[in-house]
């Protein structure tokens, strides 16, 4: 039975990414700082022989170690590993603070590379598998009031690239999913913070959103994970350095 470690597996992608994975079969590790919404999943999928969750900051090397560490002495291996976790915050190059650019620096470029550096090598031991990053449709396309989103997930899409370059004579295979705007805790608490902002309801928002695909509606989180899962499956081992969209459309226009 292969394994799978997931970062920011308690929410959004990352949850429907753990379900999908059990779902198929695999052992899966998942690891988030928000204690409250893990224990949930774990009583919602209710698979303790297949899923443990371990608490941790991607942003803090040690509390990965300890995550990937616990999942490998659990499931006996490790075939994949999910970078997942990310946050996203509204800003331009002249108005983002010191603080706010360095949180996003750490959490979404510093904490996939925590990841990948202690998940790695045990898939190397392995015998080889399979890394998938959680970058953007911004890798494609620059959007308004996303300079450091931008930034930061830009980086995750060239770093797909080097890696699968260094890690294809390691028999791992290294690609991208890409997703344009889904239905998560984060979109919702972005949105929110534009309604107060302009004194209208987070639901006039989600119409303005949704309105700009053509089957009416942004993306759902299982959506990606069946990226996500094809990518870290058997049925992709002619993809790696690859950059994949979810994105209902959105960057073709």
């Amino acid at each position: 039975m292969k394994t799978v470690f997931i970062t920011g597996g308690s929410t959004g992608i990352g949850a429907a990414s753990v379900k999908k994975f059990i779902q198929q079969g695999w052992n899966v590790g998942f690891m988030d700082i928000n204690e409250e919404a893990a224990r949930e999943r774990m009583e919602e999928i209710n698979r303790p022989e297949q899923l443990i969750f371990v608490p941790g900051d991607t942003r803090n090397r040690a509390d990965i170690h300890r995550a990937v560490e616990e999942t490998v002495k659990r499931f006996g291996r490790l075939d994949s590993v999910v970078a997942n976790a990310g946050i996203h915050r509204c800003n331009t190059l002249l108005d983002i603070s010191d603080e706010e650019l360095d949180l996003m620096i750490q959490t979404n470029i510093y904490g996939t590379v925590n990841t990948l550096r202690e998940a790695v090598p045990h898939i190397i031991r392995a015998g080889g598998g399979t890394v998938v990053i959680n970058a953007s449709d911004q890798w494609f396309v620059g959007k308004a009031h996303s300079f450091g989103y931008g930034l930061t997930k830009g980086a995750l899409g060239q770093i797909t690239r080097s890696l699968s370059i260094d890690l294809g004579p390691k028999n791992i295979r290294v690609n991208a999913v890409c997703a344009g705007t889904i239905h998560t805790p984060l979109v919702d608490n972005l949105f929110e913070k534009f309604a107060q902002e302009n004194h209208c309801s987070i639901d006039d928002y989600w119409r303005e959103e949704n309105a700009l695909y053509a089957r009416g509606s942004a993306g759902r989180p299982e959506e990606v994970a069946e990226m996500v899962y094809f990518l870290a499956s058997d049925a992709s081992s002619f993809c790696t350095g690859g950059h994949y969209l979810v994105d209902g459309g959105l960057v073709a226009h």
